[in-house]
């Protein structure tokens, strides 16, 4: 935190002394409070718009750190962990000895104990700054850190009865039981430290506990909170993604589409101003692949298709983010994009998508072979119907599938029979298999079919959608022109120009319900929601590469070298600490030996050291240039640097020929995959640019 300069003893008797509690000198990018210091934020903090006000007195006498504090203890409200620690590194920056705030570092990685010991341990060390009340919280943190839950909670619960007017204490207290809340008598106690908060103040970020509390079942209780969780954090992507819990489970799914939706635009509208990927954040995939699907839900696959084909494009890292994980963007959005194209039929789409093939997970691959198998045969295109379907039958346990392709394959041959025995076995979503056996002249099944899909998936647009459509081809116009009004306003943002929805344009007309193509109905009221800031204003859609701070710098010989002069052409810039930094010529060599790679793709390569041009002269020739920059300020521009302790950090960044950041990576150690960078940056660079310009990076 800029103090860490060492004394000079003018006393050489003190010379041996001084020499023996001489700190070792951490590794290069290494945080020199210690390990727990070196991931996270490390770079400043600034008070943001949409943090609620939180009461939580503290001994320290800043006002600045205070207000720090006060914003990370919000954050921590909504599991916002990397920006809450973020605030209190910024608190105790700018107040050394302010204890509560490495409390808050502990508190903001209760899914990381290494890292939270690290920090309880530095707040111990300070405790005696800190009140009585305070020190309360440091020796409860110690006890989670230490693995010592039950222990925990029992300090935890000193701690609200010793101070019974601290709105902070009852509300961790309630976290903590909410988190373990397993039975009704739990529940009920987590409910009541709920309302006791909510009575001081109601549109406490408490209302995210809440939420987890009756999220299934009992979902109904609350339905208050979701109506207030976004608007009592507003710049919290995970309060807004967290009504959509509640709405999902109530089959309010229009309600549900706007609460995710205005999840994705504020965390992309977060990671344009403080220049991240969109893995860094947490649960971003999670919250996106859940908008993607609740926009199926309500008719609208071509906006489905937009969050998941956003979620393959997002930069993927080996720690964050690969086809392969589980929980990174392109694990999450890939099945969504086969699910959409699949359930809307939408089989020109499916066939010129491009979709990538996961051998390692062969249930992805049997899905993705039989909606480009079935895309091919509906189209008329049977030579490479065949081509899938020879490739869906190598594939183990994929006689479902398969028999789905051979349906399509049937039909387009007019073999009704084969059809029908093959729909038999392909086990598809009762509304898709409706249809069919309505195309197939098999009216009864498909009505029951029909009505079994609107029974089990209540309120979504395209099972209600089929049953209109199936009764209406059976002669029921009367049920028909009844299941169309129930359908009216839950398609009320439905896009009526996909094929499954567009054919109850003529149904709607001849029932009477509208004379126009446009047969959907309004919204139905919520008296009990509030007012919301339109959905536009809260950042774009999709995650938009944020435009690439300046650089120019002299090599070894004084040579001046721009990212302008490289206009036109992808750059993979890199930043390391120097040639005394045996990791960072490590990776300074890995690139080398991949430079003809890079060549041949049309990316160049400029590296950054922070060595002065003297000692860069002196550097091994390498096939790029190195430039130096001693005073760290290209460094800082880029954020690689540590603001608390003003210190260069690796960094290694992709910008494309528009100079957008297109790919970055920044840390306490340097990326050496050079293999991987060279081919993700194949890829990204292949996707298409968009039109939306961010505003560049603020230092």
């Amino acid at each position: 935190m800029r103090r860490y300069v060492l004394p000079c003893f003018a006393l050489l008797g003190f010379a041996a002394l001084a020499h023996a509690q001489e700190p070792v000198k951490p590794a290069f990018g290494h945080s020199m409070q210690g390990e727990a210091f070196n991931e996270g934020p490390r770079q400043k903090a600034v008070l943001m718009k949409g943090i609620p006000k939180i009461e939580f007195p503290t001994s320290t006498k800043n006002k600045q750190a205070q207000k720090f504090f006060e914003q990370g203890v919000a954050q921590i409200h909504a599991y916002w962990y990397f920006e809450s620690e973020r605030s209190f590194r910024q608190a105790a920056d700018l107040d050394p000895e302010f204890a509560m705030a490495y409390w808050g570092m502990a508190r903001a990685n209760v899914n990381n104990r290494t890292r939270a010991k690290g920090f309880a341990e530095k707040a111990v060390e300070k405790r005696k700054n800190a009140s009585k009340r305070e020190q309360g919280y440091i020796d409860a943190i110690s006890l989670f850190a230490n693995g010592k839950n039950d222990e925990y909670i029992a300090a935890l619960r000193k701690l609200v009865a010793d101070n019974p007017l601290d709105i902070e204490a009852t509300a961790q207290l309630a976290h903590e039981l909410q988190e373990r809340a397993f039975d009704k008598p739990r529940q009920d106690e987590v409910e009541r430290l709920a309302q006791e908060v909510l009575a001081t103040n109601p549109m406490h970020p408490i209302h995210h506990y809440r939420i987890h509390l009756w999220d299934k079942p009992n979902n109904e209780n609350a339905l208050d909170s979701a109506h207030k969780s976004g608007l009592s954090q507003q710049a919290s992507a995970h309060m807004w993604h967290m009504e959509g819990h509640i709405y999902t489970q109530l089959k309010r799914y229009s309600d549900a589409a706007v609460s995710q939706e205005a999840s994705a635009r504020v965390d992309h509208a977060h990671m344009g101003r403080v220049q991240i990927i969109p893995d860094q954040i947490f649960n971003y995939a999670h919250n996106n692949q859940w908008l993607s699907e609740s926009f199926q839900f309500t008719g609208q696959p071509q906006k489905a298709l937009e969050v998941a084909r956003n979620l393959v494009a997002n930069p993927r890292h080996p720690k964050l983010n690969t086809l392969a994980g589980f929980s990174g963007s392109a694990s999450q959005g890939l099945p969504r994009l086969v699910e959409t194209l699949e359930r809307y039929e939408l089989w020109e789409a499916a066939l010129s998508e491009k979709i990538e093939s996961v051998p390692s997970k062969s249930d992805w691959e049997k899905n993705r072979l039989r909606l480009l198998g079935c895309a091919a045969y509906a189209t008329g295109k049977r030579a490479l119907g065949q081509q899938y379907l020879d490739e869906l039958t190598k594939l183990k346990s994929s006689e479902k599938a398969v028999a789905a392709v051979q349906c399509y394959a049937a039909l387009g041959e007019n073999n009704t029979a084969e059809a029908s025995k093959q729909l038999d076995a392909a086990g598809l979503p009762k509304e898709r298999e409706a249809l069919l056996r309505l195309q197939l002249g098999e009216i009864e099944k498909a009505l029951t079919l029909a009505r079994d899909a609107a029974k089990g998936r209540p309120n979504q647009v395209l099972p209600q959608a089929t049953l209109v459509r199936v009764l209406h081809a059976a002669g029921k116009l009367d049920e028909a022109k009844a299941e169309l009004e129930k359908l009216r306003p839950l398609a009320a943002r439905a896009e009526l120009d996909t094929p499954l929805l567009a054919a109850l344009a003529p149904i709607a007309q001849q029932c009477g319900v509208s004379s126009s193509a446009d047969w959907r109905g309004a919204l139905p009221a919520d008296p009990l929601a509030l007012p919301r800031p339109k959905i536009e204003s809260l950042g774009p859609l999709s995650w938009m590469p944020p435009i690439a701070p300046g650089l120019s710098l002299k090599d070894g010989n004084g040579k001046k070298i721009s990212l302008k002069d490289y206009a036109g052409k992808p750059v993979l810039v890199l930043f390391f600490l120097g040639s005394a930094c045996d990791k960072c010529m490590e990776q300074v060599n890995a690139f080398a030996a991949e430079s003809e790679g890079f060549k041949k793709a049309g990316i160049e390569i400029v590296a950054v050291s922070l060595d002065p041009q003297e000692q860069v002269k002196k550097m091994k020739a390498m096939p790029f240039p190195i430039l130096a920059n001693p005073d760290l300020k290209t460094f800082k521009s880029w954020k690689a640097f540590d603001d608390f302790e003003d210190m260069a950090l690796h960094g290694t960044f992709l910008v494309d020929a528009t100079g957008k950041l297109r790919w970055m990576d920044t840390g306490f150690a340097p990326f050496t995959d050079a293999k991987f960078v060279l081919g993700e940056a194949q890829r990204l660079l292949k996707l298409p640019n968009t039109n939306f310009i961010m505003a560049p990076v603020s230092n």
